[in-house]
């Protein structure tokens, strides 16, 4: 469900959004679409943590500068600090905000473009 209402927040402010149900689909989404600019993932998903996700998309090469946002329903430091550290452009905990994130996504889009 939030899923889906983030992504009709995010339409409603002009982007194209695309969703997936899980992060093995996601990377097989991004293997066949060179058009994506931003990704933004929960931590809790089913087959695979949004941290392993992220781990799996940074080490294909056509994929590492790709911006991810990562959420997260339980953001201890810990997590947060791994995100980094794999090279999330953002951390989240929720709920947050939609507004806080759509400027988070204004920049990252522009860091990927520049």
């Amino acid at each position: 469900m939030a899923r889906k209402a983030l992504k009709l927040y995010l339409e409603h402010q002009g982007y194209d959004c695309e969703e997936v149900d899980h992060g093995a689909a996601a990377l097989k989404f991004l293997a066949t679409h060179s058009d994506v600019h931003l990704v933004i993932s929960d931590n809790r998903m089913p087959v695979m943590t949004g941290m392993e996700f992220l781990q799996q998309l940074k080490q294909q090469p056509l994929l590492q500068t790709l911006p991810v946002i990562l959420y997260s329903g339980n953001l201890v430091p810990e997590v947060s600090e791994q995100a980094w550290q794999l090279g999330a452009f953002a951390v989240l905990d929720k709920p947050y905000d939609f507004a806080d994130l759509a400027a988070l996504v204004s920049r990252a889009l522009e860091s990927y473009q520049s």
